[in-house]
C-alpha cells in the first residue's frame, strides 16, 4: 500500500497549476489543483470522476496553503 504526505506552507500565494488545500463550508479539508482562466479560479479535483467548482459566492472555501513538497512512502 502506498501512502504519501504532502507538505503545505499557509504563507505562500498559490497560483495558476499549484496545488492546495483548503477548507470547505463543512469545514473539512480538501485537495484540489487552482486553475486561473482571466479573472475565473477553478478549483480541479484530482479525481476526474468530479467535476470542476469555480469559486463564488456560491462555493466558499478558506486557503490552508500551498503543497510545497510530496513525499511518497511504500
Amino acid at each position: 500500500m502506498h501512502q504519501g504526505v504532502i507538505i503545505v506552507n499557509p504563507h505562500v500565494k498559490p497560483d495558476h497549476g499549484d496545488y492546495i488545500v483548503l477548507k470547505n463550508a463543512e469545514d473539512e479539508a480538501v485537495f484540489k489543483q487552482l486553475k486561473k482562466y482571466g479573472k475565473a479560479r477553478i478549483l480541479h479535483p484530482l479525481n476526474p470522476n468530479y467535476p470542476d467548482i469555480e469559486l463564488s459566492d456560491k462555493h466558499q472555501y478558506r486557503v490552508i496553503g500551498k503543497v510545497v513538497e510530496k513525499k511518497k512512502r511504500y
